[in-house]
C-alpha cells in the first residue's frame, strides 16, 4: 500500500466514523436529511437522469459517433480538436446530464471509439447538469429565469474551456461498428439494465452527500450564501436548495453558477465510478472544474444582471448610480460594455493560468 492510499484510507475512515457517530447523537436530523435526499432523488435525480442515460448508451452501442459526425459535418471535431467518438461525448454530456457524458466516454472507450487521453482531456467540461434540472428542479427553487441564466454559463464556461485546452483530433479507427452486440434487441436490453444500476448508484452518492453536507452545516458557522457554497462543494441539489434561501440576486447568481461550475464531490465521485479508472484522471478533472467554477460564476453573474432587474439594480448600487437612473439607455449601455470587458479580461487571465495547471495535472 503507497502513502497516498494510506492517507486515503484514513480520510475515509475517519469520514464513516464520522458519519455514524453523528447520526447518534442527532438521529431527528439525520433521518429528515436522509428523506429529504431520498425525495429528491424520486423526484428529480432519476426521472432526470435515467431516460437520458439509457437513450444516450442504446445510440452509441447503434453507432451515434459517427451519425452525429455526419449530420453535423465535423464543426465539433475542428472547433475542439477531438475525435468523432470526443464530439459525440462533448454533445451528449451537455444535454443529457450528470453522469451520463462519463457513461458515454465509458461505453465509447470499450467499443474502441475514444482513447482514454482524449477522455481525460475532455470529461471536466462533458460533466454538466441536464437543461431539464436546471429549468426544472433549479427553476422551480429559484425562478425559470435563474435556471435558464445557469444552463447558458454552463454551457458556454465549457464550450470556452473545451476551446482553450483544444487538442490535435486522433481519428483512430472506430470500432465501435465491429464491437456492436450480436443483435439490437441485446444493444437495448443490456442499456437499460445498466442505465437502470446506474440510476440507483447515483441516488446512493446524492443521497450520502446530501446528508453529510447537513452534518457538516450543523458543526460549522456557516450560514446563507457560505452555506450554499459548502453544500453545493459536496452536492449541487443540495447547494442550490440553501441558495434558495439567500436574498441576494447578484450574488446568487455568481454563487449558483460557480456551484455549477464546480459540479460538487458527489458527481466528481459519480464520473469516475461511470468513466471507470482508464478514463478519468482525477487531476485533470479537479484541475478543469477548479477553473471552470468561478468562470461560469462570472459568467452566470453578468447573465443575470443583463436579464434581471433587481440584480441590475444591485450592480447600479455597487458602482456608485442612484437607484432612479436604472432606465436610463445610456448607463444599461455603459453597464453592458464593463460586463463583457470584464469577462474578456477573465478569460484571458484564465487561459494562462489554465494552460499550467493543464500541463502539470497529467496524474
Amino acid at each position: 500500500m503507497t502513502k497516498k492510499e494510506g492517507v486515503l484510507r484514513f480520510f475515509l475512515a475517519a469520514l464513516c466514523v464520522f458519519t455514524v457517530v453523528f447520526s447518534f447523537m442527532e438521529p431527528e436530523r439525520t433521518a429528515r436529511a436522509t428523506t429529504a435526499a431520498l425525495s429528491l432523488c424520486a423526484g428529480k435525480v432519476v426521472p432526470g437522469v435515467f431516460i437520458f442515460m439509457f437513450s444516450a448508451r442504446v445510440l452509441v452501442l447503434f453507432g451515434a459517433s459517427s451519425a452525429f459526425s455526419r449530420l453535423t459535418g465535423g464543426i465539433f471535431e475542428r472547433a475542439f480538436g477531438v475525435s468523432r467518438g470526443g464530439a459525440a461525448v462533448i454533445f451528449l454530456g451537455l444535454i443529457a446530464g450528470y453522469p451520463s457524458g462519463a457513461a458515454v466516454a465509458s461505453e465509447l472507450m470499450r467499443c474502441g471509439g475514444l482513447d482514454k487521453r482524449e477522455c481525460a482531456r475532455i470529461l471536466p467540461f462533458a460533466t454538466a447538469a441536464s437543461p431539464a434540472f436546471l429549468l426544472s428542479a433549479v427553476g422551480s427553487l429559484l425562478g425559470l429565469r435563474f435556471g435558464a441564466v445557469m444552463l447558458v454559463s454552463q454551457v458556454l464556461s465549457a464550450l470556452i474551456l473545451l476551446l482553450l485546452t483544444r487538442g490535435t483530433a486522433r481519428q483512430t479507427v472506430l470500432a465501435a461498428e465491429k464491437n456492436r452486440p450480436a443483435s439490437p434487441l441485446s444493444a437495448f436490453t443490456g442499456a437499460l439494465k445498466s442505465s437502470g444500476a446506474a440510476a440507483l448508484a447515483i441516488c446512493s452518492f446524492v443521497t450520502f452527500f446530501y446528508v453529510f453536507s447537513d452534518m457538516l452545516l450543523a458543526l460549522l458557522p456557516a450560514e446563507g450564501l457560505l452555506a450554499a457554497l459548502i453544500s453545493g462543494t459536496l452536492e449541487i441539489s443540495c447547494g442550490f436548495s440553501r441558495l434558495a434561501a439567500c436574498s441576494s440576486s447578484a450574488a446568487r447568481y455568481f454563487c449558483g453558477g460557480t456551484i455549477l461550475g464546480f459540479g460538487g464531490f458527489s458527481v466528481l465521485l459519480q464520473s469516475a465510478d461511470a468513466a471507470g479508472d482508464g478514463g478519468f484522471r482525477p487531476g485533470k478533472y479537479l484541475a478543469g472544474k477548479a477553473v471552470q467554477a468561478p468562470l461560469c460564476g462570472a459568467l452566470a453573474a453578468a447573465l443575470g444582471t443583463l436579464c434581471d432587474r433587481e440584480c441590475a439594480r444591485e450592480a447600479f448600487i455597487f458602482f456608485g448610480t442612484e437607484q432612479g437612473k436604472i432606465g436610463a439607455l445610456w448607463q444599461m449601455l455603459a453597464l453592458f460594455a464593463l460586463i463583457f470587458a470584464i469577462i474578456v479580461l477573465q478569460i484571458k487571465i484564465f487561459a494562462k493560468i489554465f494552460k499550467k495547471l493543464w500541463k502539470k495535472s497529467n496524474m
